[in-house]
């Protein structure tokens, strides 16, 4: 799972360059009526987007309850340093990704041309014209929010739980939901998505070498074996 991510990040550049990126958002688009069905649809929007962040909102109020309520109850002591590790790794992928779309030129499909929009079809390695607006829109915001569960699989490896692969699931399968959810809509293509995955792979990977660069090693070999 070290060298995974890698093969995935060159996934989402033939996305973008093969044209698939383009054929999977056209799916989603009318072109007769040059509009968005799904954008406003109550499953995309109310139930995946908007109840999407609730839910990352209410984990996390929950999380920070137990991370203090480990402070108050002396025999959870052994609790808080795992606690506060997963706030950290899963608030870093997507903090990190928020960053990046700051700074890129690569916009959501309901704004480019292609798709009746007013701006350009910008890749990753494509040249920038000048005086063209940031993107905001790469990698993918609300991905990263279901991303971000990746920390659960270092957190029940840390905690010696045999079923630490299923934290990994947790986190593929919200941020795959997440994601698919934004792509009908038109918000993002799906080599945003696959970026914010790495992203979030290597920060909860990374942070716990931070927080246990002991037992980093060990981590490091059963993932290369998964």
């Amino acid at each position: 799972m070290t060298v995974l991510p890698v093969s995935i990040l060159a996934v989402a550049i033939i996305l973008e360059y093969s044209g698939l990126d383009i054929w999977w958002e056209s799916i989603f688009f009318d072109a007769s009526s040059s509009s968005w069905p799904y954008r406003d649809q109550w499953l995309f929007e109310k139930v995946i987007h908007e109840g999407g962040r609730f839910f990352n909102i209410l984990t996390a109020g929950i999380w920070v309850m137990g991370f203090v309520a480990a402070f108050l109850h002396k025999p959870s002591k052994k609790y808080r340093r795992p606690l506060l590790y997963f706030l950290i790794a899963a608030a870093a992928g997507p903090v990190i990704v928020g960053i990046i779309k700051q700074t890129t030129h690569i916009y959501t499909p309901w704004d480019i041309i292609p798709f009746s929009g007013s701006l350009p079809y910008i890749r990753l390695f494509d040249p920038v014209p000048n005086g063209l607006p940031v993107g905001q829109a790469f990698p993918a915001g609300h991905a990263s929010g279901g991303y971000a569960f990746f920390s659960l699989y270092f957190l029940f490896y840390h905690l010696g739980f045999p079923p630490k692969k299923y934290g990994l699931a947790v986190g593929l399968f919200l941020g795959t939901i997440y994601g698919f959810g934004q792509q009908a809509r038109g918000a993002h293509f799906p080599s945003h998505d696959l970026f914010s995955l790495v992203i979030c792979w290597y920060s909860a990977f990374f942070i716990y070498y931070l927080f246990y660069p002991k037992q980093w090693r060990g981590l490091f070999n059963d993932s290369c074996n998964f």
